[in-house]
């Protein structure tokens, strides 16, 4: 009797890093969020030959044998002789900055680890087999441990940015998101030549963004404040999109989002940001049924995908069935 492992994991939202190229202290670091959707879901169970299955979208399969790779050349003495049908059963976007390279990557990992007994592994250790943790760590952190997420940044390349607050998010504030289609954000070697061309991030710009994770994200999200970290986030993101400006050509990745906050915020609605390289606009809610229809009213409807979620507060399911 073979044996199927399906793994089920949501999405990653990253609000922005604390800091570039640094003449002292560590590299990138950031805030984000895990929620419910857009969805990941694969299952795996081992090949009956001598070749790999894959199943999903091109772009998918690309990352997956992209992985399978990685791990045989990690583990040869394990992998290389071992081959796998995978099919993914729902799919995470890709380049809308939700992270699905990270969270497909590691639920390939982890799907081939359980499958060899090794299912004690950390989400660190997945990454490393896999070699995701360039720049950012959230979605690694975030694939086991889920809710609101900060790293803590990198000392050496080589490193993954360790995780040094991890909280539950409230369950009742709503996340809504809203992306343009027919442009994606950037990511890979792109991603790599624009943080390159922008230089170091100023000094003042990273205290300033320390201070609002540490001194008021992260205590809104404990004492549940909605109010603080609402308006918190929406600095943070001004912040960030300020310094990426020259590399993504404004405050967000696509003009007509930067209008949209503009009339959003005419309302009192705050914390608004755009999650990575965009195009993506995330709005946390109370009332998002509200947000969404001013959303709609607006015209964003006929040219955005709106999806309404919410945090996703525990790690991915791993599900290990007899066939």
């Amino acid at each position: 009797m073979s044996r199927e492992v399906i793994i089920t994991t949501g999405s990653r939202l990253h609000w922005g890093l604390l800091a570039l190229a640094p003449q002292v202290g560590r590299e990138f670091g950031g805030i984000g969020l895990m929620v419910q959707e857009p969805q990941l879901q694969l299952s795996v169970t081992r090949s009956t030959d001598t070749v790999d299955h894959v199943t999903g979208s091109p772009g998918s399969i690309a990352k997956i044998r992209e992985a399978l790779f990685a791990i045989r050349t990690a583990r040869p003495d394990w992998y290389s002789d071992r081959f796998y049908e995978l099919k993914l059963q729902a799919e995470i976007p890709q380049h809308c900055g939700f992270g699905s390279g990270t969270q497909l990557s590691l639920a390939v990992a982890q799907a081939i680890a359980s499958l060899a007994d090794e299912s004690s592994l950390t989400s660190v250790e997945l990454a490393a087999r896999v070699q995701r943790g360039a720049r950012s760590a959230l979605g690694i952190h975030g694939f086991t441990a889920g809710g609101f997420l900060v790293e803590g940044g990198k000392q050496s390349s080589n490193e993954i940015s360790p995780l040094v607050v991890r909280s539950d998010f409230p369950e009742d504030w709503q996340i809504l998101l809203i992306t343009p289609a027919n442009r994606a954000g950037i990511s890979g070697y792109v991603e790599a030549d624009a943080i390159q061309q922008l230089g170091p991030m100023p000094t003042a710009i990273t205290e300033k963004l320390c201070r609002l994770a540490l001194m008021q994200l992260a205590p809104a999200v404990k004492t549940c404040n909605f109010e603080e970290f609402t308006t918190g986030l929406t600095e943070f993101g001004h912040l960030v999109g300020e310094f990426f400006e020259p590399a993504q050509g404004g405050i967000f990745a696509d003009p007509r989002m930067a209008e949209l906050e503009k009339k959003l915020l005419s309302h009192g609605i705050r914390g608004i940001a755009q999650t990575s390289w965009g195009p993506t606009l995330s709005i946390i809610c109370q009332d998002v049924e509200m947000v969404t229809s001013l959303v709609i009213d607006y015209g964003y409807g006929e040219f955005c995908e709106i999806r309404a979620t919410r945090p996703l507060n525990e790690g991915a399911r791993i599900q290990i069935k007899q066939i």
